[in-house]
């Protein structure tokens, strides 16, 4: 470690040796093995009490001074002790811990008011740094500091996911220390790394007419202070027309933004996603009807729910709360989260993120398209509609069977997943995706794995694959692109799940399971769809990240098992896997079409054979109540054809996933404060 420069007025002491009478003290100890930055130790007023405050890689310790009595000498400062094997600092038990990763700014001011004003734009405060820089060092007049935070209320008895933001003004009258804590303290917040990015520049897409038609307003009561707080330079545009924020993104230059941002419901989302991975496809000259592959894009995107049910959002963050959102996406932790492709039996036709979905879904979809002139309320006109006109649709799905490498332990060997037990690491219970989930993680790890693997093999058979496939040298393929590329691993004997199978056919290498029967309904989802009124979704243990996606089929029985799916998906202690007419199959790629287009020697679920109907009839499926059509993120999709194949974190979020909402044991001990409030703790929320 470097020593720190000592500033004028300050004088050094020893960290075990710390006088409480003394100013200003910079301490050499040996950090923790994830820190290469110097250790601060200062006294300041906090509330005009004094503290002694510790910087000590990512964390902010601060301890209230006690009085000293006339014997004592030595006074414990609030410094961690040696590190554990695990690389893990403890402080005293009335030490107080913020990590930088939850810090929202940081401004100093010659006044406690002044240092609560936003900090500048990023363009005038990079000319006022080079103006300062290139002639002589002016002398510091800043005596306070104030650090902006974020805080989930993990205790709340109503929303455990949602974030407030907090602040903390210090007061020293040395404004060298000041200033040497600002420039530090900036310094580290804006330090880069492959989980977190700071945003600076912000491209903002507002949708004035979603949900309630509140977009415009959402964003400058509730997102636009908390941007100005963060110095984010945001542009925002006001969109008037569909498809406009996708037209904006492919003919646009964005070079100048970190991210890009949306203020709206769930079809603003898929807008959004759409334009970047069309826009990366152009850029990367790919054939955007049949590419060989999905590229990442580069930007990032925020997600600032304002729409009727907010899915995407409320999915990623367990809350539709906008502040929250907004939050996340200043702190800049962003995951990977899984984007679906659709496409017909010619080209692709969309990208689908949160659900893509036949029969009941699908009508709403498609009905309340009459009734926009009813806002919200159009839904749950179109619903009750759709749920008692639904006779149920004649449909054949094919999903590709493949074994789960998200199963696999280094002690145990490759096995398929079962449609009535999804496992996460070799767990018996299905596993729910929260903030560090270690499936989306290992997913991930296994994603770079490939990729390095097809990088060696690049290098050595170089001819051989330029003739084969598209160049893996590209410079603009990243590692995760370079993965999509690999063939899957398939082990030679699997043992197949039991259920309502038809057939089992092979397509070259690969394994289909086929089904038929008569749905209510048939969704592929890519996430939960939580929301508000369904906390759980219709899919609870869909990940964000793992590369696949969960296909639900609900059979066509009767109008009180209908009744029956609806409250389970409603409700959050229901779960539709108990249901006896629901089958759900959680694979990687499934294609889907009528049983009038499938051949007539497959049977369907009761055994009978299905009849052919007119080619006629398959052109226009709205001419006959025999079809129904697809609700894509909103959208109204007619195709009957569709495939559906789901893309490992395709796109990078600012999110940092929803938090348990279970209860701790009765008389067990207490969680501890955890070192960053990303970090999985239980929460006391209610069932």
């Amino acid at each position: 470690m470097t020593q720190t420069k000592q500033p004028a007025g300050g004088s050094s002491t020893s960290a075990a040796n710390f006088n409480s009478n003394s100013s200003a003290s910079v301490s050499k100890l040996a950090p923790c093995p994830s820190s290469a930055h110097d250790v601060l130790l200062n006294n300041f007023q906090l509330k005009k009490k004094s503290y002694r405050v510790l910087l000590h890689g990512q964390q902010l310790v601060w301890e209230r001074l006690q009085k000293i009595k006339p014997s004592s000498n030595e006074i414990k400062a609030p410094l961690p002790p040696d590190a554990t094997s695990e690389g893990v600092c403890s402080y005293g038990p009335q030490s107080h811990v913020l990590h930088l990763d939850d810090v929202v700014s940081v401004k100093s001011g010659e006044t406690k008011l002044a240092s609560l004003q936003p900090p500048p734009p990023p363009s005038s405060e990079t000319s006022s740094r080079s103006s300062s820089s290139s002639g002589v060092a002016m002398k510091p007049t800043c005596q306070y500091l104030t650090v902006n935070y974020a805080l989930r209320l993990s205790k709340s008895q109503t929303d455990c996911n949602r974030w407030e933001l907090r602040r903390l003004t210090f007061f020293n009258s040395d404004p060298y220390i000041v200033r040497q804590w600002d420039e530090e303290l900036q310094a580290r917040l804006y330090s880069s790394s492959p989980t977190r990015m700071r945003v600076r520049r912000l491209l903002v897409f507002i949708n004035p007419y979603g949900g309630r038609k509140a977009g415009a307003q959402t964003y400058e009561r509730h997102v636009r202070p908390i941007f100005q707080l963060a110095g984010v330079d945001a542009t925002c545009i006001t969109t008037q027309r569909a498809n406009q924020v996708r037209d904006i993104l492919l003919s646009h230059d964005l070079g100048v933004y970190d991210a890009v941002c949306c203020v709206g419901g769930d079809g603003t989302v898929a807008e959004v996603i759409n334009g970047l991975l069309f826009r990366r496809m152009r850029e990367l000259g790919l054939d955007e009807q049949s590419p060989p592959y999905i590229p990442r894009p580069a930007l990032p995107v925020g997600v600032i729910p304002a729409g009727s049910t907010d899915t995407i959002a409320y999915s990623m963050h367990g809350t539709a709360d906008v502040r929250t959102a907004a939050i996340h996406v200043i702190l800049g932790q962003h995951r990977g989260l899984d984007v679906c492709s659709v496409s017909n039996g010619q080209s692709l036709l969309r990208f689908c993120a949160s659900v893509l979905s036949y029969g009941y879904l699908g009508d709403v979809a498609a009905q309340s398209e009459n009734y926009r002139w009813m806002g919200p309320r159009r839904y749950e006109y179109s619903g009750v509609k759709a749920f008692l006109s639904n006779r149920g649709y004649e449909a054949e799905l094919r999903m590709l069977e493949e074994p789960d490498l998200l199963l696999t332990t280094p002690m145990q060997e490759e096995v398929p997943q079962s449609p009535d037990s999804v496992c996460s690491l070799g767990e018996s219970l299905p596993s729910v995706c929260y903030a560090n989930c270690q499936r989306c993680s290992f997913a991930s790890s296994i994603q770079e794995q490939r990729s390095s693997q097809l990088i060696q093999e690049e290098s050595r058979h170089t001819e051989k694959v330029e003739r084969e496939e598209p160049e893996l040298g590209d410079p603009y393929l990243t590692p995760s692109e370079a993965a999509l590329l690999k063939p899957r691993i398939r082990p030679g004997n699997l043992q197949l799940p039991t259920g309502s199978i038809s057939s089992m056919r092979n397509f070259g290498n690969e394994q289909w399971k086929v089904v038929r029967g008569n749905f209510f309904m048939i969704c592929g989802a890519n996430i939960t769809c939580a929301c508000a009124r369904s906390p759980n979704g219709i899919s609870r243990y869909s990940h964000l990240g793992d590369g696949c996606l969960d296909l639900i089929l609900v059979k066509k029985t009767n109008l009180l098992n209908n009744i029956r799916f609806l409250l389970n998906t409603a409700g959050r202690s229901g779960d539709i896997r108990n249901l006896p007419f629901v089958e759900v199959y959680r694979t990687r790629k499934f294609q889907f079409r009528t049983l009038a287009a499938a051949g007539e020697e497959d049977y369907s679920l009761a055994g009978s054979c299905q009849p052919i109907s007119p080619p006629g009839e398959l052109g226009n499926p709205s001419s006959s109540a025999e079809f129904s059509s697809w609700n894509c993120d909103g959208e109204v999709v007619t195709d009957l054809d569709i495939t559906m194949r789901s893309h490992c974190q395709l796109i990078e979020v600012f999110m940092r996933g929803p938090h348990s909402y279970s209860k701790p044991l009765k008389g067990g001990s207490t969680p501890t404060t955890p070192a960053s409030s990303s970090d999985n703790v239980y929460c006391c929320c209610k069932d």
